[in-house]
């Protein structure tokens, strides 16, 4: 369709113009000289919701929904049954599946669990008594004695800071001897 505003050619299930943004439903119904009722409004309502829902056998069920015409919604329909009929055989299917997966599961769990704690206990390591043997101790490191003295930070500190400023005037000397 285009689009009476700009002119652009555009697909026939948008409802706005890609370029300009005008409403192009209101242009359509316009043209079809159609009006929306309450029963057209309905109708319309019932093919997306029934092509909603056949839209996991029918892939193109959507873009049929969005098209006005009664073939298409009598394709919906029936394509609604096909997959209503689809979806009974998978219902019954699965009832009788669940119900034995379930039985197997509830025989079978104690014995894989079993299995998996015993392969899992052949797959680790036992220790040895070796490893709980305690390890050979180095020679101890020296400690001082409580009548050792040891300088203080401070101490030491003041003393690296005494003699970073002499060394610091010795060499900002020659600076100021050029400046005089």
């Amino acid at each position: 369709m285009f689009c009476p505003t700009c002119g652009k050619n555009n697909q026939l299930d948008l409802k706005f113009c890609a370029s300009c943004g005008t409403n192009l439903e209101a242009v359509s119904m316009a043209l079809s000289g159609r009006e929306e009722d309450f029963f057209t409004k309905i109708d319309s309502g019932m093919d997306q919701f029934i092509a909603r829902y056949t839209e996991h056998v029918f892939k193109n069920a959507p873009s049929d929904a969005s098209d006005r015409k009664v073939a298409k919604s009598w394709r919906l329909l029936g394509q609604a049954v096909l997959t209503s009929i689809v979806d009974i055989l998978l219902f019954t299917l699965m009832w009788n599946v669940l119900p034995l997966r379930f039985l197997l599961l509830l025989i079978s769990t104690p014995f894989r669990l079993l299995s998996e704690r015993s392969e899992q206990e052949n797959r680790e390591e036992r220790p040895s008594i070796e490893d709980y043997k305690a390890p050979e101790l180095a020679e101890p490191t020296p400690r001082l004695r409580l009548n050792e003295t040891v300088p203080s930070v401070t101490e030491s500190t003041t003393l690296n800071l005494s003699v970073n400023k002499s060394v610091n005037k010795m060499k900002a000397a020659p600076i100021t001897d050029k400046l005089k």
